[in-house]
């Protein structure tokens, strides 16, 4: 199957690889990212763009114009950072939720056959029975949980409105290649991996012994793709995930001996884990202490025998190959040898 396929936060992380994906499976793309998060050089082969960038908010009239007769619509553009999204709620609301309703809307009206819209297993932070399954009760509280769980509803809303065909993806910690270093709080591999290369102790907060599960970015896509085409993914929600937990210092191990140092960690209790986000501690009400410790501290795991089931898929990248790929990716990005560029990263 070829067509045109749209893709929302097409110069993250996971947006750009899809990219690359299906640009090499022949696809027409329409690329659309604002570069919040963002970076065109994600979208680059060899210095010039494989397909154009449509730099537009998701919010915007304009969106309608981009999405208009799309085979199927990948909607990863969001606020996801975690403390960007507590320390500003609106920005957050606007984007995660009234975007997905902007691209929803989009989708219905112009003709599109299938939205995949990227959820987070965040929305489990406060379930007690592990694995973790799509069908178990959910009550996030943090404002990009929830954010994403109210942008579900959604999705759900208009497949039971409109017919509009949605599938749901729940990423659990994605990492790999491309994982972006360069924001004022990475997430915990790509910054591990990026202190390691630079010959610094990464700070890291609470014991090391927090166990989550991990998934690489190639499974991630896999499933991307399995929910594009497969016609039993129509109002189907699935877990992305591994559905193995490692800690914190279990992976910092494997990252220390990737790269080749006996560099140890620091570690700093988990009530300053948000300290650069000092807004979340002002006023009158200042953030509980407690509710950062259990996010610090939480356990994830995934159970992934839906996605197997209907989907056919399965995460089967081996943590150490993926934790390879990533710090091999990153050292060539750190020495300025051009490996930035989305051939590169995927050779």
């Amino acid at each position: 199957m070829s067509g045109k396929i749209v893709i929302t936060g097409a110069a993250g992380f996971i947006g750009s690889q899809l990219a690359w994906r299906l640009y090499r499976a022949g696809h027409e793309l329409v690329l659309i990212d604002d570069l919040s998060f963002g970076y065109e050089s994600n979208l680059l082969i060899e210095g010039k763009p494989f397909a154009e960038l449509h730099k537009l908010d998701i919010r915007s009239p304009e969106l309608h114009r981009a999405i208009e007769n799309a085979d199927c619509v990948f909607h990863l553009a969001a606020v996801s950072a975690l403390p960007v999204n507590q320390s500003e709620p609106d920005r957050a609301i606007g984007i995660n939720v009234a975007g997905t309703a902007n691209v929803l809307e989009a989708a219905r009206r112009g003709g599109v056959r299938r939205v995949v819209f990227a959820s987070t297993s965040a929305i489990y932070e406060n379930n007690t029975s592990f694995p973790c399954r799509e069908d178990d009760p959910v009550s996030p509280a943090l404002i990009y949980s929830l954010s994403k769980w109210q942008a579900e509803r959604l999705c759900a809303a208009f497949g039971k409105v409109y017919g509009l065909e949605v599938a749901v993806t729940r990423y659990y910690n994605v990492y790999g290649p491309h994982q972006d270093i360069r924001r004022k709080s990475p997430p915990f591999v790509g910054y591990v991996i990026r202190e390691l290369l630079q010959g610094r102790a990464p700070v890291l907060h609470s014991n090391g012994e927090q166990r989550r599960d991990y998934v690489y970015l190639e499974d991630v896509n896999d499933i991307n793709i399995a929910c594009m085409t497969h016609p039993d993914a129509v109002g189907g929600i699935f877990n992305v995930a591994s559905g193995q937990a490692y800690s914190v210092n279990e992976i910092y191990d494997l990252i220390a001996g990737i790269v080749g140092t006996a560099i140890r960690p620091e570690f700093r209790p988990a009530a300053r884990f948000w300290e650069k986000y000092p807004s979340l501690f002002e006023g009158r009400k200042p953030m509980d202490p407690h509710i950062l410790e259990k996010e610090v501290d939480k356990f994830t795991l995934g159970a992934t025998e839906r996605a197997e089931r209907v989907l056919g898929w399965k995460a089967r990248v081996p943590i150490a190959d993926g934790l390879r790929a990533a710090v091999d990716y990153t050292r060539h990005l750190l020495a300025g040898q051009g490996a930035a560029t989305t051939k590169n990263a995927m050779a």
